[in-house]
């Protein structure tokens, strides 16, 4: 972990947080399991389950909904003042308040793996964004090594 370094005076940026290739991901899984819930609706329909089955399924199934609309349309920004992520409720944290970070990222897989920044703040504990936007990726370089990486952009 490195000591965060307060970047000088940028534009904000925000972008995806997650790169096309997770998504394509998460979507052929959540539609395989729809596919599968659905050629085998005769045979779930003939289980008759209990109603607590019933909503652990249902619960189950609004938890996967949920997180696959996140990875959707989840969006990571940088400015001046905070960095946030989110989409229907945002996670942010105030640049002053930050206290160490970690990027933890392998370039060659940035299309596949999302980059994750570690933030440790002074009051909130751990605090953890994915970040897929090489203008994002560029100035989070300079949050935590102090200097743009040429090859992120």
């Amino acid at each position: 972990m490195t000591e965060a370094a307060a970047p000088s005076s940028f534009n904000a940026v925000e972008g995806p947080s997650f790169p096309v290739a997770i998504k394509v991901l998460a979507t052929l899984a959540v539609g395989t399991v729809l596919v599968a819930a659905w050629s085998a609706r005769a045979e779930l329909a003939a289980i008759r389950p209990g109603p607590e089955l019933l909503m652990l399924a249902g619960l189950a199934g609004a938890v996967v909904l949920w997180h696959f609309a996140s990875i959707l349309m989840s969006r990571t920004g940088i400015s001046n003042d905070a960095l946030w992520q989110g989409w229907l409720w945002r996670t942010s944290v105030p640049l002053r308040d930050i206290a160490q970070v970690k990027l933890l990222r392998i370039q060659r897989l940035d299309g596949f793996v999302a980059p994750r920044l570690v933030v440790r703040t002074r009051a909130l504990g751990s605090v953890t964004f994915h970040a897929a936007d090489p203008a994002v990726l560029a100035v989070i370089d300079v949050l935590v090594h102090g200097q743009a990486d040429a090859s992120a952009t």
